[in-house]
C-alpha cells in the first residue's frame, strides 16, 4: 500500500492533469465562440444579400411585365 506522501503526490498529479484539460477545453470554447460570431456575421450578410437580390428580381419581373404589355413589344417573343 502506498504511503500518504505517495498518495498525495498521485492525486496532485491527477488534479494538475485535470486542470490542464479544463484550461485546454476553455481555450477551445473561446475559439469556437469567436468563430461562431464571425460565422453569424457572415450569415447575416448573406441573408441581407439574398433579400437585396430578391428585391432586384422582383423589380426586373415588374419591368418585364410592363415591357411585354407595351405596344413596342407586341408580336415579339421573350424567354
Amino acid at each position: 500500500m502506498k504511503n500518504h506522501f505517495e498518495q498525495n503526490e498521485y492525486h496532485r498529479d491527477r488534479l494538475d492533469r485535470h486542470r490542464e484539460d479544463i484550461n485546454a477545453a476553455n481555450k477551445a470554447i473561446k475559439w469556437l465562440e469567436r468563430h461562431m460570431d464571425r460565422l453569424e456575421a457572415k450569415v447575416k450578410t448573406q441573408e441581407e444579400t439574398i433579400e437585396a437580390l430578391e428585391g432586384v428580381l422582383e423589380n426586373q419581373q415588374v419591368v418585364m411585365a410592363r415591357f411585354r404589355s407595351c405596344e413596342c413589344a407586341k408580336g415579339r417573343t421573350f424567354g
